[in-house]
Order: structure tokens, then sequence, then C-alpha cells
């Protein structure tokens, strides 16, 4: 015969067992849990991690205005809500200058970039430590000459266009190695600086265009732009193991991941886990849903973890920004991933320039790191 623990399992394994039938999700008492279902069937209960891209006044990550005091009051109240990730995000420009290998200088604009910055990332660093907070360190590369030239050195020119755009690294050698020796550069001056989670190696690679003859054409060097990307993804991959050790990642485009990657064996085994930056909206309906879900079951297919990097929603209509994380949470909820990381927070000062506080992506809603209701449901 059953005792009545037994018997209180069986009833509740059948309960359970009825529920995943009919499409019910079962809620949990752990506020970051909840039940993973696929096709109404409960897969597992887990507790998801929760992040913030934590940035700062032009990427800076400057003591004058992400002081101490302002890291230690935003990651002290990230700890009580739960949030135990953040990921700071800097572009090329921050850790190298206009000059080819100058790492040690101010622009004509008096702001930081090499070692300044990189000593200022340590220090928030070994603060997070101090509240069990795990940092994602991601070169915040973008591409495009709409969008690249701004975190790109000016020296960077891609010789297809003539330009200064990001996919210079994958269209021309010597920039695909200037971009290599800036990351090595990076790795080797981090490398006594416990805490660092992951590094994300790159920021949302793609590559033009859109017909496979514009998609596909040979570089200088003789391969393919993906190709390219490939190896410089190795390359980063091997450096992060042999001077660091940490796990590493690649915050993808979910809407070009297949387009552009195809499942590419040799992503997978380069990248301890995927990253997603993925902004679900009622707006852009069930399809886009599906395509996320797509993209994050194939990856558990290959053994890989999946993280959300990058969601949010830009208003200055707290309500408005609050129904959309309502609902991209509740999606994300659904599947089999580690964690999600809003975009963003970022709570520094600066009379000349306040930035975004309280409107926009932003979810810190003044100086004093109030946040925005749309937080409450990030948590």
């Amino acid at each position: 015969m059953m005792n009545m623990k037994e018997a209180i399992f069986a009833v509740s394994l059948v309960i359970l067992l009825i529920f995943s039938e009919f499409g019910f999700v079962m809620s949990s008492s752990t506020q970051e849990s909840a039940t993973v279902q696929s096709y109404g069937k409960v897969l597992y209960t887990k507790r998801f991690r929760v992040g913030v891209n934590y940035l700062s006044l032009y990427y800076m990550y400057s003591n004058t205005y992400t002081a101490n005091d302002t890291l230690r009051r935003d990651f002290n109240n990230f700890q009580q809500d739960g949030i135990d990730t953040i990921s700071l995000c800097l572009p090329w420009y921050r850790l190298e200058g206009d000059t080819r290998g100058s790492y040690d200088g101010v622009y004509a604009d008096k702001t930081p970039y090499g070692r300044r910055v990189l000593d200022n990332i340590k220090r928030i660093v070994q603060i997070a430590k101090e509240y069990d907070i795990k940092v994602i360190f991601t070169i915040h590369t973008l591409w495009g000459p709409d969008d690249s030239p701004w975190c790109t050195p000016d020296y960077v020119i891609d010789p297809i266009s003539n330009k200064n755009i990001g996919l210079a690294v994958v269209r021309s050698e010597e920039m695909k190695q200037a971009f290599v020796d800036m990351f090595n550069y990076t790795v080797q001056y981090l490398v006594d600086t416990p805490g660092i989670y992951a590094f994300a190696l790159l920021n949302e690679p793609w590559y033009w265009g859109r017909t496979a003859s514009e998609h596909d054409f040979i570089t200088s060097n003789g391969k393919t732009q993906k190709e390219n990307f490939i190896e410089i993804i190795q390359e980063m991959s091997n450096m992060v193991d042999q001077y660091y050790g940490c796990k590493k990642t690649i915050r993808f485009i979910c809407s070009l991941f297949q387009r552009d990657w195809n499942w590419d064996q040799r992503i997978f085994d380069a990248l301890d886990f995927i990253s997603f930056n993925a902004y679900p909206s009622p707006a852009l309906g069930n399809s886009y849903l599906d395509l996320i879900r797509n993209n994050v079951e194939g990856c558990i297919q290959r053994n890989k973890q999946v993280w959300i990097t990058e969601f949010g929603y830009a208003t200055s209509d707290d309500l408005e920004q609050q129904q959309v994380y309502r609902y991209a949470v509740s999606f994300f909820k659904t599947l089999p991933i580690e964690g999600y990381i809003a975009w963003f927070w970022r709570g520094d000062s600066s009379i000349s320039n306040p930035g975004s506080l309280g409107s926009g992506y932003n979810l810190c809603k003044n100086i004093e790191g109030e946040p925005r209701p749309a937080y409450y449901d990030l948590i």
C-alpha cells in the first residue's frame, strides 16, 4: 500500500498530466520561474535568469557619471529583485583609437578609449561581483552605413563601399586582422579580472545583401563574407579559451539567423551558448513568435543553451512599454531558454546630457534610480 507522501505525489502527477494535456500553464511560487511547454505539453518547470544591458553615458562607463555609488545603488536593487546578470556593451571605438593600435589616450572631445575604458570596466565587474551579479562583456559591433560609423574607429574603411563601416572586417584582410588584434588586446588586458561570465564576441553579425550574388560574393582574400566571419569567430573563441577560459556567445539577430548562418556547425562548435536579440510585440504577431521559437528549439536540438540578450520597447509612455514587456516576458517563459536580458538600464547622470532617463528603451525613470513600471514585469 502507498503511504501518505506517495499518495499525494501520485495525485499531483495525475493533476499535472491533466493540466498539460489541455494546455494549461502551471504557476510557480518562485518569481522568476515558469512552466515551459511546447504544443500544449508541459516540459519542465525552471527558474529563468533575468538581466539588463547596463549602459553608461556614451558607453564610457566613466567614474565621473557611472560612479561607485550609482553602481552599488543599482546592483543592490538588482540583487534584491532577482536580476543576476548584466551585459556591459562596448563598441570598437571605445576599445581602440582612430589610429590603429592606439589604446592609451583620449579623443579630441576628451572622452576616453582603450585602457582608460577597460580600467572602468574592471571596476564595474569587481563591484558587480560583490552583489553576485554575473557580467557578460559584449563587443558591441554594428555593420552597415547607417549605424556602424558611430561605433567603429575612423581608420576602418571598407574596400567595397569605401565607407567607414563595420563590414570592412569581412571584406578586407587588413581590417579583419585589425579587429582581431583589438580583441586580443582587450582579452589580455582583462585576464586578471574575475567575475566575467561570458564574452559576447560579436553583436548582430550579418552581411549584405539579399540575393545570393550579393550575399556570397568573393572578397579580397578569396573567401566569402560568411567564411571570413566564421574565421573571426573561431579566432576570438580561441583567444578567450587561451587567456580567460569563460563562456563565449554571439548575439545574433533572431530574424536573420537562419538566413545568414543556416545552422552552420562551426558556429555551434565555437560557442558555449547562442544568444538572440529579439523584440516581440503584439504588433509583430504570432509569426514572429514562431520564428523565435523555431530558432531557440533548433539550437537546443544542437545541444546549445540559448539566451535572449536583447528585448525591449522604446516609448515615453510607461503603460505602453509595460504592456509590451508583459507580452514578451510571458512568451519567453514558454521557451527552453536560460534567461532574458532587457535593453536597457542606464541610471548614470549628466547635467549636460541626461540621455534617455524615463524615456525610450530605458527602464530607469530618473537620476535617483527609480524604475519605470515595465521593470516590474521584467523581474
